[in-house]
């Protein structure tokens, strides 16, 4: 006899003589306390052993009989107990404890069993479900049984003693379990796939291919019970997913690589289509089936392009820098067509008035005001200025592949839906760049020394590799520098040339009826003319090597001549009437030659006379604040016999400054583009906007302190600077005077 069966005997026992002892009726409580604590103490113990696993516990079966008998005992114990003294209670009470605890932990034990069984008849069920091959129906029943699972799970935890513990989870925790880890995931690929084809219904292809790719995985990794089955339904699901592109990454200026929602067979160009004349030449497809790389035409630095692909679409911007270029620059812009350039114009003082851009042929205008705008050319739009009355836009050529020559944007400021001012671009070359081929009888249209590069009149810039290269002139053998020095417009070139290997040019027929140019200090020179002060004039300029130049004044009049040298270069100073309109006319032709007619040649007008300032107007308050106030400055016309000839318009730099003193000699300079200072240029000269002041601060550089802060009262224009007519800066012939602030 072991001495587990040794115990059971003795509880036995004990119970026994328990009944035996409360069998007579009991007319006292407090007499019987003593005999009522013992069978609490006796209950107790037999529970004891009831619930635990070194007794007789099984983890199946409930000891309700033995719970009960201790439940029943100490109730009538705490009965009694309450007939005694206080002390006696205490005494009696704390012999309770045990029993209690006993009592408890039977609690425990009984409500683990029952959470055994409704763990176990859902484990059941489940089977079921797996035996029958229903899938719908070990879904739904994987979720009951793992539901009811993770519940009473808590109770199985809940059991008094390790082993016993152990005991009632062997039962059904681990089987329990197993069924789950078996099932687990068959179930979880079957609710992927039903969860994909629902999302494909209400048209979320994301959510449905993100599905799809989950599932996959798991069969993929596993094996599972109904795993043909599964993949037969999840391929159904999959095939009829749309294919879209799921992401875009940009890997260099001419290839792509998308990544697809799911796995496609094979791609053709022709089902991909790019905007902003970008063109894909090859699409190649991964050994998986879910990546394209696409080969494109060159991508155009700082545009944003939108792909399309069998309905869904993605959309990339091609990094770059932008080029600032400046509004009324003659400077003739040589770009490639790959280039961006940003162009602004200022119409200041005009708050928010409409100005039209026009847009040339060719052009592709990307961005006004920083907003997006795909626009071509030839084409305007109108335009709301910024709070400055500035006009920005990015612009590009419309084609990387196309030349675009000799072309302006212009902004004009529209009153009344016409034309009240014009700001207009520098003159506009996109070149392209030239391909592998013959270079056959082309005609020189600009060239580079500097860069190495020539471009010929179709538009194409030939670069120019260094002594890798072969050069010729007329056919004879030449050093780069020697076919450089020789290269000239409108020659002809003929030759083969090579974008990555060695190519070969040779001059075939040198031009020598070259143009008479102005050196480009006589660029500033709108409508009236070129104005300067003083009493001559030198000229300068370029034209055809060991020709003659003759000059001409006004009606006519012969002035001379000179003779070029063999560069090209000439130059001719002559007297210049004063505060008048002069009118030279130079003529170039072969040395030796009978003097020319006067008006077959060049004609450039020159007028003599001061850039002085004339006024000052006043302000639009009269709180002797200076700050945001704005002033119009008035430049002195050219009169002749007290008739207006000529008012010359104000060039200003970006840090020009007008220096102000007050009355009680604080002085102040404002510049432009500084803390909040603006000039800006007007039809009869310019405005000054002063800017506000921070911190109660001056919006300008205090020169000299006067005996009290700040200005007031008159004050007196005592210098401009950066304010000119290209020739010089503008002068002060007389004091002036703000009054009105």
């Amino acid at each position: 006899m072991n001495n587990k069966t040794n115990r059971i005997i003795i509880a036995t026992a004990i119970a026994a003589s328990s009944i035996v002892a409360i069998a007579p009726t009991q007319t006292n409580a407090a007499d019987n306390i003593d005999q009522l604590m013992t069978n609490v103490q006796n209950s107790s113990t037999v529970l004891k052993w009831a619930i635990s696993i070194e007794g007789s516990a099984d983890g199946v079966t409930q000891p309700w009989s033995q719970y009960n008998g201790a439940k029943d005992a100490i109730s009538k114990a705490e009965t009694a107990l309450k007939k005694l003294s206080f002390s006696d209670q205490l005494k009696y009470d704390a012999r309770l404890t045990e029993a209690k605890t006993q009592l408890k932990r039977a609690q425990g034990y009984l409500d683990a069993i029952t959470a055994s069984t409704k763990i176990k008849e859902k484990t059941n069920a489940l089977s079921s479900a797996s035996a029958a091959n229903n899938l719908d129906l070990v879904e739904k029943s994987y979720h009951e049984m793992t539901a009811e699972f993770r519940k009473q799970t808590i109770l199985l935890d809940r059991v008094y003693g390790q082993s016993t513990r152990d005991k009632i989870r062997s039962v059904v925790k681990g089987p329990a379990e197993k069924l789950i880890s078996d099932l687990k995931n068959d179930v979880t690929v079957h609710m992927l796939t039903k969860g994909a084809m629902e999302d494909i219904r209400t048209s979320r292809q994301a959510e449905a291919s993100r599905k799809i790719y989950e599932a996959q995985a798991i069969l993929d990794a596993n094996n599972l019970k109904w795993e043909s089955t599964l993949q037969r339904s999840l391929t159904t699901v999959a095939t009829s997913l749309p294919v879209e592109i799921t992401s875009i990454t940009r890997i260099d200026s001419t290839t792509l690589n998308l990544k697809l929602n799911r796995a496609v067979s094979s791609v053709k160009v022709s089902e991909f289509t790019v905007d902003n004349s970008l063109t894909i030449t090859n699409a190649t497809l991964s050994n998986d089936g879910l990546t394209v790389t696409l080969t494109t035409s060159a991508q155009t630095p700082s545009v944003k392009y939108s792909l399309k692909y069998k309905g869904s679409s993605v959309s990339f911007t091609v990094p770059g820098s932008i080029v600032p270029i400046q509004m009324g620059n003659s400077t003739t812009q040589h770009r490639d067509t790959s280039e961006v350039l940003a162009l602004s114009g200022t119409f200041s003082g005009y708050g928010y008035s409409t100005v039209r851009v026009d847009i040339p042929t060719g052009v592709k205008v990307l961005t006004i005001n920083g907003i997006e705008n795909n626009i071509t050319g030839a084409k305007n739009v109108n335009v709301v200025p910024d709070k400055n009355g500035t006009v920005t836009v990015t612009f590009t050529a419309s084609n990387v592949s196309t030349p675009v020559l000799d072309k302006v944007i212009t902004f004009n400021r529209l009153e009344n839906n016409r034309v009240a001012d014009t700001q207009t671009s520098p003159t506009l070359n996109f070149y392209a760049p030239a391909k592998t081929g013959t270079i056959s009888n082309k005609n020189v249209h600009y060239v580079d020394f500097y860069n190495n590069y020539f471009v010929t009149s179709d538009g194409l810039k030939y670069i120019l590799k260094g002594n890798s290269d072969t050069y010729k002139n007329e056919g004879v053998a030449v050093s780069l520098d020697t076919f450089k020095a020789a290269l000239n417009i409108d020659d002809t070139v003929t030759g083969t040339y090579q974008t990555a290997s060695s190519s070969s040019f040779n001059i075939s027929v040198n031009h020598y009826s070259v143009p008479l140019l102005m050196d480009t200090q006589f660029s500033y020179k709108n409508a009236y003319g070129y104005r300067m002060l003083g009493n001559q004039f030198e000229f300068s300029g370029t034209g055809q090597p060991n020709y003659e130049v003759f000059f001409f004044k006004n009606t006519g009049a012969y002035l001379g001549k000179v003779k070029m040298g063999a560069a090209g270069t000439w130059k001719y100073k002559t007297a210049i009437e004063q505060n008048a309109i002069n009118d030279i006319y130079m003529v170039q032709q072969p040395a030796g030659k009978v003097t020319p007619a006067f008006n077959s040649g060049t004609v450039f007008r020159v007028i003599e006379g001061p850039f002085n300032l004339q006024s000052v107007g006043e302000g639009k308050t009269d709180d002797g604040d200076i700050t945001n106030e704005e002033l119009e400055f008035t430049i002195a016309p050219i009169s002749r016999s007290n008739a207006f000839v000529y008012r010359d318009n104000a060039i200003i730099t970006q840090s020009a400054y007008i220096t102000l003193k007050d009355e009680d000699g604080t002085t102040v300079q404002y510049t432009n583009n500084k803390a909040g200072n603006l000039f800006t240029k007007t039809t009869n000269g310019f405005k000054v906007k002063f800017g506000p002041t921070l911190d109660e601060k001056l919006a300008g550089e205090i020169l000299q302190v006067g005996s009290e802060p700040g200005l007031s009262g008159t004050l007196e224009v005592i210098a401009v600077e950066g304010v000119n007519n290209s020739y010089n800066n503008v002068n002060l012939v007389s004091k002036l005077l703000i009054t009105k602030y």
